[in-house]
């Protein structure tokens, strides 16, 4: 039986029929595989990791099956593995399924889905209570002084410099007024060629530097990496990367020690499949560097890692979306 998606109306998931799932991944997965889908097979393992979270926007759409919210998925073209790579659901069919489900009925503002087909059989289908709308919470504690408080260190007042004092022809790069990147050429080496990296599991660290205020450009940034580490203490598997608390400890640690006045500039990881133009951070890498990494000058860094080849990307928040960041190799 071919995997299919069942769909629920509104938050009280009234059935409202189903559709075919292999239309959606080959539409994510365009880049990939290109237009010619001839010799194309999509095989796919659900993972039993819960994914709560639903996709915001309009339609809202929870997964009534997330107890299994992530999916890896491998694809062979006559049967040549050309692609694997670990998903959540919601970001496989989330951008299509949204596009389908406002032209099937505008008028529904929240959807349920399920997939359903071979194999799947066992896992159940769990349907959310639906928000009270005549509800008030009414606390009887009684109200206590606060203990302590916390509040946000602000930045230093970073100095100035324009991109072309790093090369003479960086404005003629590609320079983007919110924020640019500039490592040395054996930097930018050790991402593409000379640092080990596993093929078996993601591997991440940390990137450090000096940042500057671009004084071409108000309120942009110029980011200056000057050191590549390897984080401590982390958990790695072919599905994710993941920071602990003592990953940071141990590289503010290592920042001090280095005595170079550098700022902890971001992360970077590795993605174990060739890199497309579509294919970039996750959702879970994005949803990573939006609550860790929240300086508006702080970057993420993705190497994607093949037997043949590996590409370099920096992203960067540009207000509430994940954007490219062109990088700028000097000697």
């Amino acid at each position: 039986m071919s995997l299919v998606i069942e769909l629920f109306q509104t938050d009280d998931y009234t059935p409202d029929g189903e559709l075919p799932l292999v239309p959606l991944l080959c539409d994510f997965f365009r880049d990939v595989i290109g237009p010619d889908q001839d010799g194309i097979r999509f095989e796919l393992t659900f993972l039993p990791v819960e994914d709560p979270n639903e996709l915001d926007g309009e339609p809202s759409i929870a997964n009534l099956r997330g107890s299994h919210g992530y999916v890896e998925v491998l694809i062979h073209r006559d049967g040549d593995l050309v692609y694997r790579h670990p998903h959540p659901v919601r970001e496989l069919i989330g951008r299509q399924l949204r596009t389908l489900l406002s032209e099937r009925d505008p008028s529904v503002s929240h959807w349920g889905f399920g997939i359903r087909g071979a194999g799947l059989e066992d896992l159940p289908l769990v349907r959310p209570a639906p928000e009270a709308t005549h509800e008030i919470d009414v606390s009887a504690a009684r109200r206590r002084s606060r203990l302590f408080n916390l509040e946000a260190i602000p930045d230093p007042e970073f100095p100035e410099r324009a991109i072309s004092e790093f090369a003479a022809t960086a404005a003629a790069a590609g320079h983007v007024p919110g924020l640019q990147v500039v490592l040395s050429a054996p930097l930018a080496r050790s991402f593409t060629g000379a640092r080990s990296f596993s093929a078996e599991v993601e591997e991440g660290g940390f990137i450090a530097g000096h940042v500057f205020r671009d004084s071409e450009h108000a309120g942009g940034h110029i980011v200056q990496i000057t050191a590549v580490i390897p984080a401590q203490r982390t958990g790695a598997s072919m599905f994710h990367f993941t920071f602990t608390g003592d990953s940071f400890m141990r590289i503010s640690e290592q920042i001090a020690v280095r005595g170079f006045g550098e700022q902890l500039l971001g992360w970077y990881h590795t993605h174990l499949f060739q890199a497309s133009d579509g294919l970039g951070l996750s959702s879970v890498d994005v949803d990573l560097h939006r609550w860790t990494f929240r300086r508006p000058w702080q970057v993420a860094a993705l190497v994607n890692i093949t037997e043949t080849n590996r590409r370099l990307r920096f992203y960067w928040m540009d207000g509430e979306i994940m954007a490219d960041a062109p990088y700028l190799t000097v000697p």
